[in-house]
């Protein structure tokens, strides 16, 4: 009888024990998500905003372009023709320009080094090589197996 007493004495303990373990739990699990979605409101608020300043920031350009190019044509005393011509000129330079620079800001390559990617992956391949035996490989062929991957 005495057993059967300290057994359920042990048993209600236990009980109470792994209830309070998962109730602490849970909460931070709770502290964890709100954490993770103050962080995402931040990041598109953030996002948000750098819209907003490159809408604003296009636009003055595009208005700057403007009000040069009028300028420009009636400042000049040339005929039609020569200022159709350099306005052809400028055009097209200015979508030259335009096309190489949006080529060069689009970049994977550009995007995999501005963003820390590759200092993320040489932290993971090298903590996952000192943790496997015959290790992973390279940390530069664990890279490009991440980037495939991502694709």
């Amino acid at each position: 009888m005495f057993k059967h007493l300290i057994k359920g004495f042990l048993a209600g303990i236990t009980i109470k024990l792994l209830d309070n373990f998962r109730r602490l739990s849970i909460k931070v699990l709770e502290i964890e998500a709100a954490k993770f979605y103050v962080q995402g409101v931040q990041m598109a608020r953030l996002s948000a905003i750098g819209l907003m300043r490159m809408g604003l920031k296009i636009g003055l350009i595009v208005v700057g372009v403007l009000l040069f190019h009028a300028g420009l044509f009636i400042l000049l005393p040339w005929s039609v023709e020569s200022k159709a011509v350099l306005g052809m000129f400028l055009g097209f330079a200015y979508v030259a320009i335009g096309s190489v620079r949006l080529h060069a800001a689009m970049d994977e390559k550009t995007w995999i080094e501005k963003s820390g990617i590759t200092e993320m992956l040489e932290e993971a391949t090298d903590k996952s090589k000192k943790n496997s035996p015959e290790g992973n490989g390279s940390p530069q062929r664990a890279q490009e197996r991440a980037v495939l991957q991502a694709r």
